[in-house]
């Protein structure tokens, strides 16, 4: 009854609601209701803050969830090593990633060789995804800056290089390159505190002694995108996420080349998993594949 109990809170607790745990767990929403106040009345403890549209971690809550994660972990290694003389057919993994203009292509390879696999997706920015795998409330996550993490198991993935991108009205519209110093005092638009990509650019920028005018600060690329078609500034992405855009101009960076690598990764604890190990098979091959295309190879 315990495991039960356990095994419900922790989904409520993953999922962030008791509808989505239910339909994770295959259950009714009121079975899994039940369990979770059981456990609480069992042991005289408030685990969840409720509210009409979502749940909140008590403080007694997220040190349960910290060990329930470990606990559905081991379980989800002990249900592989049963079926390790079988084909990997079943079984969830669940992903955070940093924006979809990398993941993408591994999670369509990974799902073509690993259909029965059911894969959750979330996307946020670096610190967020960071957190997510360190909190245990991930499997996986594909993110820059964690190849030294004590924690962490990683395996590069992707480098980067960071482009300009302007309005197609923009003066610089008609080039195919600026120099940094060109940005001093020029209207930018941001991404927010917590992105990557706004820590590695303005850094390039600041050791240059560039000063821009921020306008905006957005939390997406595709906010940012939008603002920059709209005529309000410059900013910096990845020249990934700028591929074939019509939305704005793409501009190369003249005479400093500012990059960025992404990573897979997972926790040390988890990496023996066999799912976790098919994924970064998967991944591995796409990043061997995109290293040969970078050299001309065939």
């Amino acid at each position: 009854m315990l495991h039960t109990q356990i095994r419900a809170f922790d989904a409520v607790a993953h999922h962030g609601s008791f509808s989505r745990a239910a339909e994770a767990l295959g259950l009714t929403q009121p079975a899994v209701t039940i369990q979770v106040k059981a456990l609480e009345e069992r042991y005289g403890v408030k685990l969840l803050e409720r509210s009409r549209r979502s749940v909140r971690l008590t403080e007694m809550g997220e040190r349960l969830f910290r060990m329930s994660r470990r606990y559905s972990s081991l379980e989800e290694q002990m249900r592989e090593i049963l079926t390790e003389s079988s084909e990997l057919e079943s079984g969830q993994l669940s992903l955070t990633a940093d924006g979809p203009h990398i993941a993408m292509g591994v999670f369509a390879r990974f799902l073509a060789r690993h259909p029965n696999i059911e894969l959750s997706v979330a996307m946020g920015n670096t610190r967020f995804v960071r957190e997510q795998l360190l909190e245990r409330r991930t499997d996986l996550a594909i993110l820059p800056g964690v190849e030294r993490h004590p924690q962490i198991h990683a395996m590069p993935l992707w480098r980067h290089t960071a482009v300009l991108i302007v309005a197609n009205d923009h003066p610089w519209a008609g080039r195919e390159s600026v120099r940094l110093a060109e940005l001093h005092d020029q209207p930018m638009i941001s991404r927010e505190e917590g992105s990557n990509t706004r820590r590695i650019t303005h850094a390039a920028m600041a050791k240059a002694g560039v000063r821009p005018r921020t306008v905006l600060e957005l939390g997406s690329r595709e906010a940012v995108c939008e603002a920059v078609g709209a005529g309000l500034g410059f900013s910096m992405i990845w020249e990934l996420e700028a591929s074939a855009s019509t939305r704005f101009r793409t501009l190369h960076i003249r005479d400093t080349k500012i990059t960025s690598s992404d990573y897979v990764a997972c926790l040390k604890s988890e990496s023996m998993r066999r799912s976790i190990k098919a994924f970064f098979a998967v991944a591995a091959g796409l990043s061997n594949q995109r290293a040969a295309t970078r050299r001309g190879l065939p």
